[in-house]
């Protein structure tokens, strides 16, 4: 029987560093600015791109849209977003930053920048800049895959 060699595979070295680098930024932004993940997520999103939908949203944070309309309902309660009928379909919200929101932004940012700094540490500029382009290229190359008919990729 053939085995696959998970340890040292591409992709779960990919995986681990994404989950790696993912949790130490919402340990550092929960511990620094008491933030969850997904409220740092949303922030971060909307501070890119305010007035998205909840489908937008969840998108834009890779996350199924169900799953955020409770941190939404918080995070308004919260006085960090609110919504706001969509003019061009009033069945529709838009989410919006609110000042107390924007206000963190730029600390969410350079702690993000900070650590980025602690985990790049023994890579050079050149490592870092040439892992850019391979790795987009997986993506492309996946992306491709995926969007397949089923025919073509069976």
């Amino acid at each position: 029987m053939r085995k696959l060699d998970l340890k040292d595979s591409i992709g779960t070295l990919i995986f681990l560093t994404s989950k790696s680098m993912e949790s130490a930024a919402e340990c550092e932004i929960k511990n620094k600015l008491r933030l969850t993940s997904s409220q740092w997520k949303i922030i971060l999103a909307l501070n890119s791109f305010d007035g998205l939908s909840q489908r937008e949203l969840a998108d834009r944070i890779y996350v199924d849209s169900s799953t955020l309309v409770p941190v939404i309902d918080k995070m308004e309660e919260n006085g960090l977003l609110e919504r706001k009928l969509d003019p061009k379909d009033r069945r529709h919200n838009r989410l919006y930053l609110t000042k107390k929101s924007e206000s963190v932004v730029d600390s969410i940012v350079e702690i993000i920048l900070q650590l980025r700094k602690t985990l790049y540490k023994g890579l050079s500029k050149g490592d870092l800049e040439s892992m850019r382009p391979k790795l987009k290229k997986i993506i492309e190359n996946a992306d491709k895959f995926t969007s397949k008919p089923k025919s073509e990729s069976s």
